[in-house]
């Protein structure tokens, strides 16, 4: 889906971007230019970017618990 109309920025391009080690809007916004032309996709950018790192965190978490009680 596109997230930033003025960059053609999408979703995956976002969550590409926190699975390569972003952790916050302000690296999105640094390494892909989102929310720096009109500002209209920066809330639902920041948003996805929130959503995106905590659900990487709890798989990381979900894999450290596994490797733990084998």
């Amino acid at each position: 889906m596109l997230v930033c109309i003025c960059k053609g920025i999408t979703d995956k391009d976002i969550k590409n971007a926190v699975h390569e080690g972003a952790t916050g809007f302000r690296d999105i916004h640094a390494a892909l230019g989102v929310g720096g032309c009109c500002g209209q996709c920066a809330s639902y950018a920041k948003d996805l970017v929130n959503d995106t790192v905590s659900q990487l965190q709890l798989s990381n978490n979900f894999h450290l618990a596994q490797e733990v009680s084998c």
